[in-house]
């Protein structure tokens, strides 16, 4: 009898806890859940997982909670639960996705200056065409 667990890839958990994968990956983002990865970095689901997604969509679509209320329920059923499992690998994640966050800001903004500078640019240096000819009158 094979005793491994049920693993679960993010469309399938999600699917099961009657949300669309874009919830959990919003859950996943405001702390609610902190799913294992794959070498890779693919999400993967167990039943305790799964278990808690159906908590966390009870919360929302019955007692219509927001993400901070459905945080501080967790917390008080079981001081466990108000911190999501593996947390503590999920700091730097969440660390480093703030970083680069930022950083493609950064960028953005970089471009849209250059952009501007260079369409200037453009206008003080590109040859001016002459309108249509006029006929002179004589």
């Amino acid at each position: 009898m094979d005793h491994k667990k049920k693993i679960y890839r993010v469309a399938e958990a999600a699917r099961l806890a009657g949300v669309s994968a874009s919830t959990l990956r919003l859950w996943e983002k405001e702390g609610l859940i902190v799913p294992d990865r794959s070498e890779k970095g693919h999400r993967r689901y167990d039943a305790d997982h799964v278990t808690r997604l159906k908590r966390i969509a009870s919360l929302r679509k019955d007692r219509r909670l927001t993400i901070a209320g459905i945080r501080e329920d967790l917390r008080k059923s079981s001081p466990e639960a108000g911190t999501p499992r593996d947390a503590s690998d999920a700091i730097p994640e969440v660390k480093k996705r703030k970083q680069l966050e930022d950083e493609i800001a950064r960028l953005k903004r970089i471009v849209a200056e250059q952009t501007l500078e260079l369409n200037m640019l453009r206008e003080v240096h590109s040859p001016k065409r002459p309108g249509p000819a006029r006929k002179r009158e004589g």
